[in-house]
């Protein structure tokens, strides 16, 4: 079943039942007020009765003129009967009069009226007191006219309720219709976007309703897989690019080393080359592992509180030993006396791999000329700030640098891999933090780190 039928089948559903409680309610109301209107026209029957019959001796002749003309107006199927306070007929429509239980008499007595059924007759019986002693009055009738009327209320409700279906069904399929336009126009639209077609989008309402919201949510969601399959391709781009280098070198060195017989420092130089190119093959594939574990769920990597001014101090120390002649300055003036607020919740060695990309990428790209790198704590935030004096990203790929091997073209020069940034940025993001870079021409870049303290 489709959800427009769905829809339409529960409005109409819910609209009839609706429909129909109020069809009964109205019904018992009207049955109510019948009933009960014609006990009261018995009532007036049962006291016009009583006047007739015990008070005769006390009217004028007008009076009593005047209650006879009511009395012989008398109800459909009527019968009344007056009996003394010792049960004996009194006076009736006829020899017999009116068989009832004694519960109808000791009601009349106990409370001065009683209405109550007999078969399909209604009745009242009514406590009369008079000067030649106390008396019970009963009538019986039949609403033959109310009855009608409520047979016809019935039937025309009836006719209703289902004449009221009949149009709910149908304006239910045209709301549902009406409802559901804007989805299967939606639809229709969604189904010309292929992975080749990412850069289509759903044209959006004026109106930010529920509607509007879906459209808004799925165009994010359109632009998030845009950004992702061109970063997809790039990656796959620049990793066959940067594979191929190695593999191609050592390919080409042992081909020259194989077209003739070479002396023996000929082919030591060849084994250094082969040696140099296979190490750098490792380090990509370290690299790209490396990259694909900062992808993990933060839940997934081992976190525990960690002081960034030692692991500052740690990479300083590792690249003292790897690049003697690094100009890299740690400024730790700016610490605060308590050290809870420059610990940051994370795994150390991810939190390494992170420093000493950026430190390595300044101290590289500046040629080895002064990088600057302060520590601070201000507002719950743990700061580490690196500033070169390098050649400096242009602006327009400074967006870029953060994707897996995209590297600024005034920098393809140099080695190196351009997984570096990719995957401190991955770092920040794993560790709730974000990364920041400023940079200026021939003048130097600013790459700031920004981490949430545990001290807050």
């Amino acid at each position: 079943m489709t959800f427009r039928n769905q829809l339409t089948l529960t409005f109409t559903g819910l609209t009839t039942v609706i429909l129909l409680v109020m069809c009964v309610i109205i019904y018992l109301v009207a049955e109510q007020f019948t009933r009960r209107q014609y006990f009261q026209r018995l009532m007036d029957r049962g006291m016009v009765a009583a006047q007739m019959y015990l008070e005769q001796d006390e009217f004028s002749a007008q009076r009593i003129q005047r209650t006879r003309r009511k009395f012989f107006q008398s109800l459909s199927d009527e019968k009344f009967a007056i009996y003394d306070q010792n049960r004996k007929l009194h006076a009736a429509s006829d020899s017999i009069g009116i068989v009832i239980s004694d519960k109808v008499f000791q009601q009349v007595k106990k409370e001065g009226f009683s209405e109550f059924w007999q078969g399909n007759q209604q009745g009242v019986g009514l406590w009369y007191e008079d000067n030649e002693g106390d008396f019970y009055v009963l009538v019986l009738a039949s609403d033959i006219t109310g009855t009608s009327k409520l047979h016809n209320l019935r039937d025309i409700l009836i006719i209703s309720v289902l004449l009221g279906c009949l149009v709910m069904v149908l304006a239910g399929h045209f709301f549902a219709r009406k409802v559901l336009q804007p989805i299967v126009a939606i639809v229709q639209e969604v189904n010309k976007i292929r992975a080749s077609h990412l850069h289509l989008r759903v044209q959006e309402r004026p109106t930010r309703d529920e509607i509007g919201e879906l459209i808004h949510t799925f165009n994010q969601m359109l632009e998030r897989l845009e950004t992702s399959f061109y970063m997809q391709k790039s990656f796959i781009a620049n990793a066959s690019h940067e594979l191929r280098n190695p593999l191609t070198a050592i390919r080409g060195e042992l081909e020259v080393t194989l077209l003739k017989d070479r002396g023996a420092a000929e082919y030591k130089e060849s084994l250094e080359t082969l040696q140099k190119e296979t190490e750098r093959l490792e380090k990509l594939t370290s690299d790209l592992i490396l990259l694909a574990q900062t992808g993990f769920d933060e839940q997934v990597v081992r976190q525990e509180q960690v002081r960034l001014d030692e692991v500052l101090l740690e990479v300083k120390a590792d690249l003292n030993h790897q690049q003697p002649q690094n100009q890299i300055h740690l400024n730790l003036s700016a610490l605060p006396d308590n050290p809870d607020q420059v610990t940051v919740p994370g795994n150390p060695n991810l939190l390494q791999i992170a420093l000493k990309n950026v430190l390595e990428n300044a101290s590289k790209f500046s040629d080895h000329q002064e990088v600057r790198v302060l520590l601070s704590w201000q507002e719950h935030q743990v700061t580490v700030q690196v500033q070169d004096q390098g050649i400096g990203i242009p602006e327009t790929e400074i967006g870029r640098v953060l994707e897996p091997f995209y590297r600024a073209q005034n920098a393809r020069s140099r080695t190196g891999t351009g997984i570096g940034l990719a995957m401190t940025e991955k770092i920040m993001r794993l560790h709730g933090g974000s990364i920041q870079i400023e940079s200026s021409m021939q003048k130097g870049t600013t790459v700031t780190l920004l981490f949430p303290s545990v001290q807050q």
